[in-house]
């Protein structure tokens, strides 16, 4: 008897149970029952042991620079299934050295993870490199090195340092056969901390339009501004002590079903800017032309344009080729007194990229007094679908 459900005809000698939660006492009663009739109940107490994978992260995704084998993709390595599938790089091609890089989709103090190769130690048995961690996919931490025995046996890489980190990049440089393959990799968090959405400044740990709209407010927000210390320097992603618009990415790439994951050339390219003219009256328009220069997966892009208020004001923008981006533009006054204009484009969701050379948009701006125009832009960043970017 379990749970006031009785349990008969049982003719082995063991009864399986599933789904019991891990480190739970449970108590269960149970009798022999014969011919003869039947024993007295018996009463028995047991706790069920600690689940091995309590602190392993889930939902992770993954990628990898070498092509996978038709059927054998890098996903299979993160679904929690150590058995029937496993990942395998394309046969017949040296995919040695290549860098497998690790989404945890949430940030979090690591401290271990596991890798499981193919049972038989077969072809593209991990056996030899670095392992790095990062925030923004961008800028890595090297954590270590590895050299593994080939074997079947569970092979473990401790973060001594236990960083925080959403990425995590494992740079092989030796696998058997030249392959990389294995069954499963589980990444763990130290016991009892809690990860945290990149991008959710409400912290209601979801990613939503309550959250974009937080960043086209505090867009163009420094260090040393009054309203950046707290909450909002969590929203600087890539840690450049800036809102601009890779931190905006991580939320609008998710919004809207979110983008394609298939993979794209990495982002390039720059801005550059340019008027009709560079003597202005009182009262007259400066028309600022932004163009784009030889760009590739522009997914959003983003700069600053810092002017002297008693010179100019701001009038509006005007998109040209900027496709279904969303304008985020802000002009914002800094607590040290300096005038910045942030111009800002977007895409949310699925949207198609800039490609390519060609103006973009018109910044206007009001001349207030005689001047000579001699504005230049500063803190470029472009950004891709999958969250690299290339500063200009």
């Amino acid at each position: 008897e379990f749970n006031g459900m009785l349990y008969t005809t049982i003719r082995d000698t063991y009864l399986l149970f599933e789904d019991l939660k891990a480190d739970t006492p449970y108590a269960f009663k149970v009798r022999a029952v014969n011919k003869d009739g039947v024993s007295e109940w018996a009463e028995i107490q047991v706790k069920t042991k600690t689940n091995p994978l309590e602190f392993a992260i889930r939902g992770i995704e993954g990628e990898s620079t070498a092509a996978s084998q038709g059927g054998f993709g890098v996903d299979r390595l993160f679904n929690f299934s150590e058995s029937g599938d496993t990942w395998h790089t394309k046969y017949s091609v040296n995919s040695i050295p290549l860098d497998l890089i690790i989404d945890l989709k949430t940030v979090n103090q690591l401290d271990k993870f596991h890798y499981l190769p193919r049972a038989d130690a077969g072809n593209g048995t991990l056996l030899k490199g670095t392992v790095s961690y990062s925030m923004d996919k961008e800028n890595w931490t090297e954590a270590g090195a590895f050299e593994w025995q080939r074997n079947g046996d569970v092979k473990v890489f401790t973060f001594t340092e236990r960083p925080n980190a959403r990425y995590i990049k494992l740079n092989v440089t030796a696998g058997v056969g030249n392959y990389g393959s294995g069954r499963e990799i589980y990444v763990f968090k130290v016991p009892g901390t809690a990860s945290y959405l990149q991008g959710d400044i409400n912290n209601d740990g979801k990613i939503d339009r309550n959250d974009l709209t937080s960043y086209m407010n505090y867009t163009g927000l420094r260090r040393g501004d009054s309203d950046f210390e707290g909450y909002i320097s969590k929203g600087d992603i890539n840690m450049n002590d800036l809102i601009d618009a890779y931190d905006i990415s991580v939320v609008a790439t998710q919004l809207d079903g979110g983008v394609d994951r298939e993979a794209t050339e990495k982002v390039s390219g720059s801005l550059s800017i340019s008027t009709p003219k560079k003597q202005y009256q009182k009262d007259e328009i400066v028309e600022i032309r932004v163009k784009g220069n030889d760009l590739r997966s522009v997914n959003a892009l983003s700069f600053a344009l810092p002017y002297d208020q008693s010179d100019y004001e701001f009038v509006g923008v005007e998109p040209l080729n900027m496709k279904a981006m969303e304008n985020l533009t802000y002009d914002r006054l800094h607590t040290n007194g300096v005038k910045s204009l942030y111009p800002t484009f977007v895409n949310m969701g699925k949207q198609e990229a800039l490609e390519g050379s060609e103006e973009l948009f018109i910044l206007k701006l009001k001349a207030k007094r005689k001047v000579k125009f001699d504005l230049n832009l500063k803190d470029g960043i472009l950004v891709d679908k999958q969250l690299r970017m290339h500063s200009f």
